[in-house]
């Protein structure tokens, strides 16, 4: 089967441009049935309505609090303002060295949408000595770190936060306000970044997942920083979101999924 688009390159792959999207696949020949069925079962619609039973009955107490991705087209609109009063206030402290610490999902997103962008993001999401060395080593003097984790407890990112917090200091430099959390409610780290003061704590719709988390504010935040416009990405979301939701075969998700 294959769908087709303006600006295709290759038998199965997306493009995004403005409101439209195509994706074309080659292969295995029960693809078009597979299609077929999932318009049948309204899959797409009942999707985008939050329709929690989609996965069967030993999947719904899971599923109802993990669907807070589908409109974050809408929802994260709300962040819009702290982001620009964040990405604001770095500019004009000539921080321009943005350094995400963050493992899996809350590093993902913003590495594609910042590289996709051309903009700089340097992602640190590793414990190797040699890693974590060069990361804090150079420019401390223009870098403000995006400290991620949904839970709040991730090991590794917390590694990583106390060897910022020593690197700054041992450059004179007041880390907490070269530090900006995102988290989700309620966490430690939420606690944390209040009760020392870091430059910002930016909280996460706790109803996303980790993997499903780029239009949250973990893929949001370091994206801003990094000088994305995210506000046009979440506009570009918007603008297709009708067409991902249609129970139609030439819906691109449902080909792609």
């Amino acid at each position: 089967m294959s769908q087709t688009g303006a600006n295709e390159t290759s038998s199965a792959g997306s493009t995004l441009t403005a409101t439209t999207i195509e994706v074309g696949v080659t292969g295995p020949a029960a693809v078009p049935d597979v299609v077929a069925r999932l318009v049948e079962e309204k899959v797409a619609s009942r999707l985008a309505a939050k329709d929690h039973t989609l996965w069967g009955t030993d999947a719904e107490e899971e599923s109802a609090k993990r669907l807070g991705w589908v409109d974050l087209h809408v929802t994260s609109q709300a962040l819009l303002p702290q982001l620009d009063s964040l990405v604001a206030a770095a500019t004009a402290d000539g921080l321009d060295r943005v350094v995400l610490c963050g493992m899996g999902g809350s590093s993902l997103a913003p590495e594609v949408i910042a590289a996709k962008a051309g903009r700089p993001l340097v992602v640190l999401d590793s414990t190797d000595p040699d890693s974590v060395r060069a990361a804090v080593s150079v420019d401390l003097g223009r870098t403000i770190v995006v400290v991620s984790s949904k839970s709040g407890s991730t090991l590794e990112t917390d590694s990583q936060r106390r060897a910022f917090l020593a690197a700054f200091d041992g450059a004179g430099i007041d880390g907490a306000q070269r530090i900006v959390i995102v988290t989700d409610p309620g966490s430690a780290l939420e606690k944390l970044g209040n009760d020392e003061g870091y430059r910002a704590v930016v909280l996460a719709d706790p109803l996303v997942g980790g993997r499903y988390s780029a239009l949250t504010a973990f893929g949001l935040v370091p994206s801003a920083l990094a000088g994305v416009d995210v506000s046009a990405l979440l506009a570009d979301a918007a603008a297709v979101a009708d067409r991902l939701a249609s129970d139609d075969p030439s819906n691109p998700a449902l080909v792609l999924g």
